[in-house]
């Protein structure tokens, strides 16, 4: 794994290559369903950063305040396809943790995804199946500076 240079800034959904990232993260095309997982950044209530590597976008992270704000809510993360690998995803985490140390991050996430979770400080917990053959997982990690040693 190389690490490649970025810039991490907030964004607004119609910046060049966000809603392409974002496909990647909602795992669709269909216009639908990807309608309503943007329809956070439309309406304000998540805040949208992208990663860009020689002004070109290569990464996408989304969260939002949980109900409570006890926690931040990773709504969708996403890198480009041909940039994975490569530190991306894990710098827009450190980068959202950076802005709110003292708040733990959550996020809901498939088999697929929990490794890389968890090798960015998560734990993670079995959902079960919430879908026909399709376990979920909640991942959490806690506020910055935490230690399960104190």
């Amino acid at each position: 794994m190389s690490a490649t240079r970025i810039a991490i800034d907030e964004t607004e959904l119609e910046a060049d290559g966000v809603v392409a990232l974002l496909t990647h993260a909602v795992g669709t095309e269909d216009r639908d369903r990807l309608d309503v997982a943007l329809l956070p950044y439309r309406t304000g209530s998540a805040v949208l950063a992208v990663a860009r590597s020689s002004r070109l976008p290569v990464g996408v992270i989304g969260y939002s305040a949980a109900p409570d704000r006890t926690t931040l809510l990773l709504l969708h993360v996403a890198t480009d396809p041909h940039c994975r690998r490569h530190g991306i995803g894990t710098a827009l985490i450190h980068w959202v943790h950076a802005r709110h140390p003292s708040i733990p991050l959550t996020a809901e996430t498939d088999a697929d995804a929990v490794r890389f979770y968890e090798k960015t400080g998560f734990t993670s917990t079995s959902l079960g199946e919430k879908y026909p053959g399709v376990e979920r997982f909640l991942v959490r990690r806690p506020p910055a500076g935490y230690s399960s040693y104190r």
